[in-house]
């Protein structure tokens, strides 16, 4: 087999070492078929974004058509009508994927420093073309010394397609990979404000003249509302994987996916794969993998199935704004967390000042586009924008228990792994009092204080984020049919010889409630007897059984065991 491209997103250097790549051209097709002069296509991280707007870069390119016709031998575009535009336009291509710095005036110095490379690097026969006058190669002669203001810079796209087109007499296909990265790092440094003016005037100068670019492509995470970034873009059509058009283009299909392990040898771990890796719909296409971990696990095959695309970035983002989640939020996000699918309401835009809200429809917003939920396709109410959601596969409801067990961290006078030592080493007391600190002391992930009572569920989550730690040498069931009934939480050893078992059950004091918080963790631990939850520890061979009825109550907790 080929060596598979991990880490990489340039087209020319998989194609020149010839190595394994599954054909996304007719990208370009699309492209060209659709109507719209410019497209934004928000997609999640490491979905293959970088790659295809390299492909573009390499395809459209009018300097070096002859050499990079090549390396789109044998592809899908070759046999399309829309193969005529190999080779015919200047490009302009532009990534912002590192542009996340710590202050504005770093971001700017940075962009200046790389503007004024590819001045050298890309655009360098400019300054001996006929067809600029002296301003032209001024601004140019500029660039390439490091002598210009914010001002300049705000104009180097609009400047630079009226240039190439003079020269070429065509106007450019103008490329802008990953805009919303400077975005996400204003966010979280403090500049917002700052950046979003930039990038404002930035993406105006170089869109709105319909007349400057032959057709304009921009790719990020979110799609940042139209007011703060594209209020001077009116000819932009945005396909976001909501939408059913470009919805094959980015991510992996179900054939794709069965070509690579078939061409791997490992056809066999096709289910397993999909349960780890699967799981998105982008528009009406269902079963989209996520390309990065798919290739990370055929490439390490013998470590077998891990989070591989998780652990790709920091989250930050989604870390600092679930913990601002409403209340309506609280309860949609635990119900996924438990397997279920949702019905729920989405913004399809983003405006990074509301993300401080907690608002439930930006919330899921946020975690649908940046990929840490999906829909079941079709839109329920597509004029209010509600889908059933879901989260996609294990990769991703394992990053979930992790995240909340993080969030849960307690604080030095009691750690989580004092409370799963305690129960690990059956020691009901120990376990009670440790649990009771923990909630006083770190039970910080919501403002009980201020946001009310909090349902059941979102205290089985977090009873079921504590145990995230042990799911590489124990079984860890939630909500799992048991006898009679449900138990919450039923816990196993992997290992046949370890003859231990844990049940767990839940009950949360209302405001009705007239029972005691320890008559109602005794009412809990009734419940595990009457309705026979040991029953599947004993089909599984355990028989030293701890029982624990727990009632909670904002920050206070009681143990029957």
């Amino acid at each position: 087999m080929k060596r598979l491209p991990i880490g990489l997103s340039d087209f020319r250097q998989i194609r020149n070492e010839d190595a394994y790549y599954i054909d996304k051209s007719l990208f370009i097709e699309e492209l060209m078929r659709n109507n719209a002069q410019t497209l934004l296509f928000p997609r999640p991280r490491r979905f293959g974004k970088t790659l295809n707007m390299s492909m573009l870069s390499y395809f459209f390119d009018i300097d070096h058509a002859e050499e990079y016709r090549d390396w789109f031998s044998g592809l899908a575009i070759e046999q399309s009508e829309e193969w005529k535009h190999q080779g015919k336009y200047p490009v302009i291509f532009l990534t912002f994927k590192d542009l996340k710095m710590g202050s504005f005036e770093l971001a700017v110095s940075k962009l200046k420093k790389e503007l004024g490379r590819d001045v050298v690097r890309k655009y360098g026969y400019l300054f001996s073309s006929d067809q600029l006058d002296e301003f032209d190669k001024e601004y140019l002669l500029n660039f390439r010394k490091g002598a210009v203001d914010i001002f300049d810079l705000e104009d180097y796209l609009r400047e630079i397609s009226k240039m190439l087109a003079k020269h070429h007499g065509i106007a450019p296909i103008l490329l802008i990979d990953e805009y919303d990265a400077p975005i996400h790092a204003a966010f979280e440094y403090g500049y917002l404000p700052e950046m979003v003016g930039f990038m404002r005037n930035f993406l105006s100068a170089g869109f709105k003249d319909k007349d400057l670019i032959t057709k304009g492509v921009i790719t990020g995470i979110l799609r940042v509302a139209k007011e703060d970034i594209f209020s001077g873009l009116n000819n932009l059509a945005t396909y976001s994987i909501l939408d059913y058009e470009f919805a094959d283009k980015f991510g992996l299909t179900q054939s794709e996916i069965d070509q690579l392990l078939d061409d791997a040898g490992y056809s066999a771990d096709r289910q397993k794969v999909a349960d780890w890796y699967n799981g998105y719909t982008f528009g009406q296409v269902e079963k989209i993998y996520n390309p990065w971990s798919i290739l990370n696990f055929v490439a390490r095959h013998e470590e077998g199935l891990k989070p591989y695309w998780v652990n790709t970035s920091s989250n930050k983002l989604i870390q600092e704004t679930l913990p601002k989640i409403d209340a309506p939020a609280q309860e949609l996000l635990f119900d996924l967390l438990q397997g279920k699918s949702v019905r729920a309401r989405l913004a399809d835009f983003i405006i990074f000042e509301d993300l401080h809200s907690g608002d439930s429809k930006v919330v899921l917003g946020l975690l649908i586009f940046s990929g840490y939920l999906t829909t079941d396709g079709t839109a329920l109410d597509p004029g209010r924008l509600e889908y059933k959601l879901r989260v996609p596969n294990e990769e991703i409801r394992i990053m979930y228990e992790m995240m909340l067990a993080r969030y849960l961290k307690a604080s030095e006078k009691v750690t989580d792994n004092e409370l799963l030592m305690a129960l690990l080493q059956q020691k009901p007391k120990t376990f009670a009092d440790a649990l009771k600190r923990y909630l006083l002391h770190s039970f910080s992930f919501f403002d009980i204080g201020t946001k009310g009572f909090l349902p059941e569920k979102i205290y089985h989550a977090f009873m079921l984020g504590l145990m995230a730690n042990l799911s590489q040498e124990y079984h860890v069931k939630s909500n799992r049919e048991s006898g009679l009934g449900r138990a919450d939480l039923i816990i196993y050893p992997k290992d046949s010889k370890n003859q231990k078992g844990w049940v767990l059950e839940f009950k949360k004091k209302t405001l009705d409630d007239p029972e005691s918080l320890e008559e109602l963790a005794q009412s809990a631990l009734g419940q595990i007897h009457e309705q026979q939850y040991v029953t599947e520890l004993n089909g599984h061979g355990k028989t030293e059984i701890m029982c624990m009825g727990i009632a909670f109550d904002g920050k206070q907790a009681a143990c029957a065991f």
